[in-house]
């Protein structure tokens, strides 16, 4: 019987030995392990059981990795997913993230950060809340656990991982909802590129990475959507900042754009 405090892992795979291989480095790491070998049977146990983290390869036999994982986030939007692929072309990349994927990781992959990505993402305390102008990361003393932070006409609800406005309420991926965290903490600060990645991604900025740019996107959007009052500010060569909606925001000087 697992134990209760064990996260479980969804591995979809249809490679036998990675499959095996990549589950065992993961029960060592004290994970339990569900493996699944085509997509379909990846995603009825995604919906069906209760899983805390998908592997999704993306080149699998009948419904392909990207086409479960998609349905994965329409269906579950909290539930993680790190796609793994052979392939590490910009656009299946971009694709992955922009149908909700959190990470992705090439192969063939080191084993260790495979598990440290898997580790980032599966801290479950909210990312990037600031204690004393200290990066205050997951798990951190004195970064609040739960509950609902807001700002103009929008609620970012941390439990349920949604956001809600005047004209409606919508769903969040992990990153998404740590990503908006860490901006709504401190609305009309101007938070570096580098200090976002780090603080939500956990890893150091790669200037050639458009996860952040995608992810960014997708939030513009869904805050539009639910009349949030407050827009994601681009400021060139920077980063980004949460902000009232004006025609022509400016802060500090600095000329903020939309991409």
């Amino acid at each position: 019987m697992a134990e209760p405090d064990k996260k479980c892992i969804l591995l979809v795979e249809d490679d036998p030995t990675i499959s095996d291989l990549v589950a065992y480095n993961l029960r060592r790491a004290g994970y339990d392990v569900v493996q699944e070998h085509n997509g379909r049977a990846g995603l009825q146990t995604a919906l069906g059981q209760s899983v805390d983290l998908v592997l999704m390869d993306l080149m699998l036999p009948g419904l392909d990795g990207m086409a479960a994982s998609r349905e994965i986030v329409r269906r579950k939007p909290s539930l993680p997913i790190i796609m793994l692929t052979a392939r590490s072309e910009r656009e299946t990349i971009l694709e992955g993230f922009e149908l909700g994927a959190d990470d992705y990781i090439t192969k063939p992959f080191d084993l260790d950060v495979l598990l440290a990505r898997i580790q980032a993402r599966l801290r479950r305390a909210p990312a990037g809340i600031a204690v004393g102008g200290a990066a205050a990361g997951p798990g951190r003393e004195g970064a609040p656990s739960g509950g609902s932070l807001g700002t103009g006409d929008l609620t970012l609800d941390r439990d349920a991982h949604t956001i809600r406005g005047p004209q409606g309420e919508m769903a969040l991926n992990p990153k998404e909802h740590d990503l908006l965290e860490l901006l709504v903490s401190r609305p009309g600060h101007l938070f570096p590129r580098e200090e976002i990645v780090e603080r939500v991604w956990h890893q150091r900025y790669a200037p050639a990475s458009r996860s952040l740019d995608v992810h960014i996107r997708r939030l513009r959007a869904k805050l539009e959507a639910v009349g949030a009052g407050v827009e994601l500010q681009t400021v060139r060569g920077v980063g980004y900042r949460l902000a009232p909606v004006t025609d022509d925001a400016r802060t500090d000087g600095l000329p903020a754009v939309r991409t």
